[in-house]
């Protein structure tokens, strides 16, 4: 006989953002009865067992679903986890659950890149140097700028999504399944901080297999991964000496690093002073200048950098509807869940010109 499994209905309510008081009060129960429904403790009615199943868009199934392979703790990255509140963190866990059973599906019917970001030692900035390196010597990115990181990231394997209803403090939270996944806050965030982020998250992959991230440390090596894999040293630390006049920091050199490379002028300071190019001192003034003139999350030239458009879920789903005849509803009945939540999940995304990035899903099959 099937056993309602309470859990499943905790990861569903995290997914839609509701707390035990609020689906309480739409499903006519209360939190507390509710609490002990996800803890196993209570049984669930036909009456209430409906209810749930309309409000929160799933399937009957979905409830009974055991998940072999649940998230673990130390599969998820999240920027700044220590100090990101705990409700914030486990929507967002909850969301890269969903992401996470949704690409399974695909995996299933669609030859998806073979994962290809190699552990490696994090113990000194120069392991974490070498390990940037030989990830760009890997598929052959050369030393100078990268016109299109998602595209990379999806190449190496991993799967890019933009997600709504991330909380403003959470730029992108990434997960090490089996397939692993970048999940990016679908608000408006730039693209400097977009292709950092990403770069961030394959740090993470790199670096940290089964280690609990999100303390000063694991952060500070993603970060240093981040800033080698997009501004490496043999050619950045020269041309960075544009951004130097004399003593002082030179803002119109500045400006014409990052649309050259496209990263962020703070990420520039952040580097440069790794490099030794910056002293401490014209670090400090450089950041001092960028909140002054209100540039600390959204700088002035933001706009003229191309967004990047995540293409690995929109191409597969696109495969499976025009050539194999499976459309989204299909997914969505092997996920347990409703089309309309499956459309909750997904964004729209048109993808870029990938510049000098291969595209994706070359070979595809049914299952």
């Amino acid at each position: 006989m099937s056993v309602f499994i309470g859990t499943n209905l905790r990861l569903i309510r995290l997914f839609h953002d509701l707390s035990l008081t609020e689906l309480g009060e739409r499903v006519g129960v209360s939190k507390q009865f509710l609490s002990r429904v996800e803890t196993g403790a209570e049984t669930v009615s036909v009456q209430l067992e409906n209810s749930l199943i309309e409000e929160l868009n799933v399937l009957p199934e979905f409830f009974y679903h055991v998940d072999p392979n649940p998230i673990s703790d130390e599969q998820c990255h999240f920027r700044r986890q220590l100090t990101t509140k705990v409700v914030l963190r486990q929507v967002a866990r909850a969301r890269g659950e969903m992401l996470k059973r949704l690409v399974g599906v695909l995996d299933d019917h669609v030859d998806l890149p073979h994962y290809q970001v190699g552990e490696a030692d994090p113990d000194s900035a120069e392991t974490i140097e070498r390990a940037a390196e030989k990830f760009r010597a890997l598929f052959g990115l050369g030393l100078g700028p990268l016109s299109n990181v998602t595209r990379i990231a999806e190449n190496a394997g991993a799967v890019v999504m933009k997600v709504n209803g991330l909380a403003p403090e959470i730029d992108a939270v990434s997960f090490a399944t089996k397939r692993p996944l970048i999940a990016l806050n679908g608000s408006g965030r730039s693209s400097c901080r977009q292709r950092f982020g990403i770069a961030h998250e394959l740090g993470h992959f790199s670096l940290h297999i089964g280690v609990l991230t999100g303390d000063r440390l694991t952060e500070t090596q993603a970060n240093r991964f981040a800033s080698a894999f997009l501004m490496p040293r043999t050619t950045f630390g020269s041309e960075c000496r544009l951004a130097i006049r004399g003593t002082r920091l030179n803002w119109s050199g500045l400006s014409e690093l990052k649309l050259r490379w496209g990263v962020s002028k703070a990420a520039i300071l952040f580097r440069g002073r790794q490099l030794g190019v910056f002293s401490d001192d014209q670090a400090r003034a450089g950041y001092i200048r960028l909140n002054r003139h209100g540039e600390a999350v959204q700088e002035s030239e933001d706009h003229l950098i191309t967004n990047e458009e995540p293409e690995i879920i929109t191409e597969s789903l696109k495969v499976m509807q025009n050539h194999f005849g499976v459309p989204q509803s299909a997914i969505a009945r092997e996920m347990h869940v409703q089309p309309r939540l499956l459309q909750a999940l997904l964004m729209s995304s048109h993808p870029e010109n990938a510049g000098n990035v291969v595209s994706l899903l070359s070979v595809s099959r049914l299952s």
